[in-house]
């Protein structure tokens, strides 16, 4: 068990150093980004606890991958593989435990706790399977693969936008369409095989034409549900949703264009830093685009053209 998480720690180090960043910034920089989005959070947000427990609740179940869980069980005893699972659960769930201790709000400590130990507790099943339709079987990859394994996150999502309906708050909702746009960034955050994008045989312009196509496409089949829910219910500040609406499809275009400036190599850290400083001054965007646009023409013109 301790050669396990040892393991981890070296494999999470070795991420860093492959996207360009000193291990100790990196840890910096995660911690930094965790207690300024946590205070940003429930500064701004009523009922943030909810988007916080979401937000753990979806670290948890990444670790709950079926094959994932299926080579632990190969590799480890049966006792051993739980007490893995909820260690690792529960040293998730510490960061937010934490931030509520410094908030004094123990209400919902318990609550984190009994996720861990719970889900880590639960043999997940492995000899079954279901296929999920999806509305985007037409352009794969990023979209048909992201939702089979994130398609939970939505209902917890639509479970937050009526409970911002029963709690006449807005800002609830709006956080509602900011998970579906955060989970749909994941999806970018995997390089498909070169050969996928060769594949499309089109020149680099036109393909980042398609892909944005598609993605923004994709992206409202997600959120309209969500958008014309709210827009009822919220109809006196229609316009403030349908703007945070646009301003997700923006920076969606931003994601896809700083996957591609990479690739065929994940996000480096100079991304990583734009773009987090775009969310932090969006008019900055105005010069971000343009650079990541001529980057990926850049990346992808030896395979395309």
């Amino acid at each position: 068990m301790k050669y396990y998480f040892h393991l981890q720690y070296k494999m999470i180090n070795r991420s860093f150093i492959e996207y360009g960043m000193p291990v100790i910034l990196g840890y910096l920089i995660l911690i930094c980004a965790f207690i300024f989005g946590s205070k940003t959070l429930f500064e701004k947000v009523d009922y943030a606890i909810y988007v916080y427990l979401l937000s753990y609740l979806t670290l948890v179940l990444k670790l709950s991958d079926v094959k994932r869980n299926r080579f632990l069980k190969y590799c480890f005893k049966s006792s051993e593989y739980k007490k893995i699972r909820i260690t690792e659960n529960i040293i998730i769930a510490l960061p937010f435990i934490g931030f509520l201790i410094y908030l004094k709000d123990f209400q919902f400590i318990p609550v984190f706790l009994i996720i861990g130990t719970i889900l880590g507790s639960i043999n997940l099943k492995s000899d079954y399977n279901v296929t999920i339709p999806t509305p985007f079987s037409k352009q794969p990859f990023e979209f048909t693969i992201g939702f089979r394994n994130t398609f939970y996150f939505f209902l917890i999502s639509l479970f937050i936008t009526f409970k911002a309906i029963e709690v006449s708050n807005l800002n609830l909702g709006i956080a509602s369409l900011i998970s579906i746009l955060a989970i749909v960034f994941s999806y970018y955050s995997i390089s498909e095989p070169s050969f996928f994008v060769w594949n499309y045989n089109l020149n680099p312009k036109m393909f980042l034409i398609q892909k944005i196509k598609t993605s923004l496409i994709y992206f409202s089949y997600l959120a309209l549900p969500i958008t014309i829910v709210l827009g009822i219910y919220f109809y006196e500040n229609l316009i403030t949703i349908l703007s945070f609406v646009f301003v997700g499809y923006v920076f969606l275009i931003t994601i896809i264009l700083a996957k591609y400036a990479a690739y065929p190599d994940k996000m480096n850290i100079i991304q990583g830093v734009l773009i987090a400083f775009s969310i932090y001054l969006p008019p900055m965007l105005v010069f971000v685009i343009p650079y990541f646009y001529f980057q990926s023409l850049k990346q992808l013109k030896p395979l395309l053209k």
